[in-house]
């Protein structure tokens, strides 16, 4: 976090990248200058700032509610647990940015705010600017369909007992093993261990969270077609104190503060 003072009562405070912007935060002084807003200290501060003061904490839960009432709930939720097809944002199982090996809440609320300023796969943007049919910053990665590219039914099959293994699942030994020379296609997304790789947004193949289901026919779907699912961007929608009460309120929940 940057900052400049200029004239003894102003400071310029470049809060992130994230925000592509820059605030001017005017301070209190006895010559009647208005006090830094609620807004503006809610971005400036640390989760434990925040939590300490209760005019702090008491807006950040305004803005949150109100945010995931207009914004998050239509998909995921009013309580944030998500469907099928679209992530529970509150059960600790992050596909992008958050590790759970974070030092301080900060690294895991600026990872969160990536996602919500610049969603998942998101294209809206002028074509000149986009990066692999991409818009820039945001989440990129895609499931190929591997019907589409011309696998066998076979190995179709085999990939799905593979990935029914990997979780502990009933499935066919002998046909996940007839797949063994295809597997590092996965790893690239989904790890050497197939425990996920936050970079690329690549699922943890091992645990029993399925976004798009566990049955047999719901992983073949996923394997044999592909999946590209897409959060918008807010950046240009919701204001930098909305994103960052989002941000931390889903993060704390997730962790179960």
């Amino acid at each position: 976090m940057g900052r400049t003072l200029s004239m003894g009562v102003c400071a310029m405070f470049t809060v992130s990248r994230l925000f592509s912007a820059t605030l001017l935060v005017c301070l209190l002084s006895p010559f009647g200058q208005a006090q830094t807003s609620l807004d503006d200290r809610l971005v400036l501060a640390s989760p434990d700032v925040i939590a300490a003061d209760p005019a702090l904490t008491g807006h950040m839960n305004t803005l949150a509610t109100a945010a995931i009432t207009e914004h998050c709930a239509a998909c995921h939720g009013a309580d944030l647990t998500g469907r099928i097809g679209v992530p529970n944002l509150v059960d600790f199982d992050w596909n992008w940015g958050v590790t759970g090996y974070e030092l301080t809440q900060a690294e895991g609320v600026f990872a969160i705010m990536q996602t919500i300023l610049y969603g998942i796969r998101n294209t809206d943007c002028a074509d000149d600017i986009k990066r692999y049919g991409a818009c820039p910053d945001t989440r990129f990665s895609q499931m190929p369909g591997y019907g589409e590219l011309g696998f066998t039914e076979a190995q179709l099959n085999g990939l799905v007992d593979f990935v029914l293994g990997l979780a502990g699942q009933p499935h066919d030994a002998a046909a996940a093993e007839s797949v063994s020379n295809l597997i590092g296609l996965c790893a690239e997304c989904h790890g050497d261990d197939s425990a996920g790789y936050k970079p690329f947004g690549g699922p943890d193949l091992t645990d029993d969270v399925w976004l798009y289901g566990d049955s047999r026919e719901q992983v073949y779907d996923v394997i044999a077609n592909g999946r590209v699912g897409i959060c918008p961007a807010w950046s240009t929608t919701i204001s930098p104190a909305e994103v960052k009460a989002l941000a931390l309120t889903i993060y704390q929940q997730s962790m179960g503060y």
